[in-house]
Order: structure tokens, then C-alpha cells, then sequence
């Protein structure tokens, strides 16, 4: 039972971890954007041009990374989903076999 526990906790950190990344992993690439655009707007002497665009590369950048980030959380739940009805069905299979031994 404790090493149950135990195994729970692991994951909860382990997915605390991963969903503080996230604000990054949203924020980072929106920031570099804006950063980079403005350096290139100063030294080319444009108005915002590059700062708008690089702005919008910036956040499509960030939204991929979420959404990259939901489909790994999602395929690792499939994974988990399908590992348990394995486990479920080998064990009432297993639960079958004793039954039928029974009868006999």
C-alpha cells in the first residue's frame, strides 16, 4: 500500500512539473517574438512591422506548443486507458478459469 502511495505521489509531482511548463511553453516563444521583432524594427528602421509579425509567429508558435503538449497527455492517457482494460481482462479471464475449474 505504501509503495502505491508512494507511486501516486511520484506522478502528481511529475505532472505539476509538466504544467508549470506550460506557462512557458506559452509565454517564451510570444515574448522572443516580440523581443526579436522589436530589435528588427530599430535596427531597420521600420515602424512595427517585424514586431507585429514576429508577435504572430510567436503566439501560432506558443499555441502549437500547447497543443502538442494536450496530444503527449492525451496519448499518455489512451496508453493507460488500454494497459488496465488489459489487465481487466486478463484478470476476469484468469477469474473464468478458476470458475470452470470449479465446476468440474
Amino acid at each position: 500500500m505504501a509503495k502505491h502511495k508512494r507511486g501516486w505521489l511520484r506522478e502528481l509531482g511529475r505532472e505539476t512539473a509538466r504544467a508549470s511548463t506550460l506557462g512557458w511553453e506559452l509565454a517564451l516563444p510570444i515574448f522572443m517574438g516580440v523581443l526579436l521583432g522589436y530589435y528588427l524594427d530599430r535596427q531597420l528602421g521600420t515602424k512595427y512591422t517585424f514586431t507585429i509579425g514576429l508577435l504572430m509567429a510567436g503566439i501560432g508558435a506558443g499555441f502549437y506548443n500547447i497543443w502538442s503538449f494536450a496530444s503527449r497527455i492525451d496519448a499518455r492517457q489512451k496508453r493507460l486507458r488500454e494497459k488496465r482494460r488489459a489487465e481487466e481482462a486478463a484478470a476476469s479471464g484468469a477469474d473464468d478459469n478458476d470458475a470452470r475449474q470449479e465446476l468440474r
